[in-house]
């Protein structure tokens, strides 16, 4: 079956899943990813894609909602009760990072989530699922800028559950193929009462 993708970040998030649940590495998954030009010529409707990302299933269905083919791609890959859960309340959770995404990006994203991963280790139970998969692919282009006192200061927890994730060794390797840079820890060095003194006296 193929997966058509751009370079948006829900088709990033669905390349490493696809990667994540070894359907790319078993070949049960194609990635497609369309070219520029390929993708204009789909907005033009010459090539007729409802939209980017979609995945043609095994029985030729065309799924296009980012969470609708996650789902299908953990179920063929009998990861399912891991990624999404077994009950309704995991569910839920895993939706919610979903459903905050379409309605916040970048900062605000981050913000709607610091109080909640306070005193995590991961987004919904004590392992990874498709909400710390989908919402570190989603705030890895911010973390990636951020500097030492971010990470250890206002940040610090998120930040904590950020390098959970990438330290997973799957998500590792997954990083190294994709040519993913891994976000760097903050300093042992870095003093956060000295930059708070200074915030203080400016």
């Amino acid at each position: 079956m193929e997966l058509f993708l751009s370079t948006d970040l829900n088709s990033q998030f669905l390349t490493l899943l696809a990667h994540y649940t070894r359907l790319v590495t078993t070949g049960r998954v194609k990635l497609v990813v369309l070219s520029n030009q390929a993708q204009k010529l789909n907005e033009e409707g010459i090539i007729k894609l409802p939209s980017i990302p979609s995945l043609v299933t095994e029985d030729a269905q065309l799924l296009t909602n980012v969470f609708s083919i996650a789902q299908y791609l953990t179920n063929i890959s009998f990861t399912e009760k891991i990624l999404i859960g077994t009950d309704n309340q995991t569910l839920g959770q895993v939706l919610q990072v979903f459903e905050a995404q379409r309605k916040i990006q970048g900062e605000e994203l981050i913000e709607a989530f610091l109080k909640h991963l306070e005193s995590r280790v991961f987004f919904v139970t004590n392992h990874v699922t498709l909400a710390d998969l989908f919402l570190y692919i989603h705030t890895y282009d911010i973390v990636s800028t951020w500097n030492d006192e971010q990470k250890v200061g206002k940040y610090v927890h998120f930040f904590r559950w950020f390098k959970q994730v990438q330290a997973l060794p799957q998500i590792a390797e997954i990083n190294r193929t994709l040519g993913r840079v891994d976000v760097k820890p903050a300093s042992p060095f870095v003093d956060l009462s000295t930059t708070s003194k200074q915030k203080k006296q400016k």
